[in-house]
């Protein structure tokens, strides 16, 4: 017969790999917290025979933002989250915008810390055209 610190010992390592399975299979919120996503590089990207269209495409750019994890820090109004609100940013121009992308440590907003992952520097340039059209649209 099992000694009773045996079934403690078999059970609490039942429970940790329940909830480690848990938490792997779990598509929705990361339990332990939040996580800066990877992007994908163009060598990992599903090749494409779509036709290249002029301009940025707003909806991709939503996405972009919502699916790289921006609006885990950064508000599309004015309030402040971690990072500042991004409405009206679009006024600082392109240059500025696609710089704070993929070098967010060029320039500081006042009052915030250079908290933000460097990792949006390999993201596709029309990725980023995208993104930055869907900003400049944040009023």
């Amino acid at each position: 017969m099992l000694k009773r610190s045996n079934i403690l010992v078999i059970s609490v390592l039942a429970a940790l790999l329940l909830f480690a399975v848990n938490g792997c299979a779990e598509a929705s919120e990361n339990p332990f917290g939040t996580t800066t996503p990877v992007p994908i590089t163009d060598a990992l990207a599903p090749a494409t025979t779509e036709a290249v269209a002029s301009g940025p495409d707003i909806a991709n750019g939503e996405k972009e933002f919502k699916g790289l994890g921006c609006s885990g820090c950064h508000s599309t109004g004015s309030n402040k989250i971690v990072g500042p609100g991004l409405a009206g940013v679009g006024a600082k121009g392109d240059d500025y915008i696609h710089e704070s992308i993929v070098n967010p440590s060029a320039v500081i907003v006042d009052g915030f810390s250079n908290l933000m992952p460097t990792t949006f520097a390999s993201l596709k340039e029309s990725d980023i055209s995208d993104l930055i059209g869907y900003l400049k649209t944040l009023n």
